[in-house]
């Protein structure tokens, strides 16, 4: 009887690797003061993307080279599930360690606004301050990484599944 492969533990690999990967860039760019503005989507993408191929990648080699879209799907869910946590806890942690990188980031958003100027003079209400907090940031985080599995994962198994064929 064939050894079944675990998907689980190559997940955890790709989640981990995908989760650290992306918190060094968080944490060298906040730490340097550098903005990457948009160019910094075309990056995360990349490093969400190179998680999921490889995930799927290493299960289909050990696999025989059959996967279905649901495995697939699978494994990129759990991988932008574990990495985003793990994102999540460290981005939140150097939030904490480096509260002053929170006015940064408001600086530098208030510098990228589209559409009208704002007007100075206008109050903002007290509940928007929530959106410039570590908790909502490490929240945005995972959310992100988890739409990012539920978009990037989706066509990324669309693309490499390979179904085995019935007799």
């Amino acid at each position: 009887m064939e050894e079944e492969v675990s998907s689980g533990a190559i997940a955890r690999k790709y989640g981990l690797i995908f989760g650290l990967v992306s918190a060094i860039i968080f944490v060298a760019t906040a730490a340097g003061r550098i903005n990457l503005g948009l160019a910094g989507t075309p990056l995360a993408w990349a490093v969400v993307i190179g998680a999921f191929v490889l995930a799927i990648k290493e299960f289909k080699a050990e696999n025989g080279g059959i996967m279905s879209f649901g495995k697939g799907f699978g494994i990129s869910m759990l991988v932008a599930l574990i990495g985003g946590i793990v994102r999540s806890v460290i981005s939140y942690v150097y939030i904490m360690v480096d509260p002053e990188y929170l006015d940064f980031a408001k600086e530098a958003r208030e510098n990228m606004s589209f559409g009208p100027p704002q007007d100075e003079t206008q109050e903002v209400p007290q509940w928007v301050e929530f959106f410039s907090t570590g908790e909502f940031a490490a929240i945005a985080s995972f959310i992100g990484a988890i739409f990012a599995g539920l978009i990037f994962g989706a066509i990324v198994s669309a693309i490499m599944k390979n179904e085995a064929e019935e007799f």
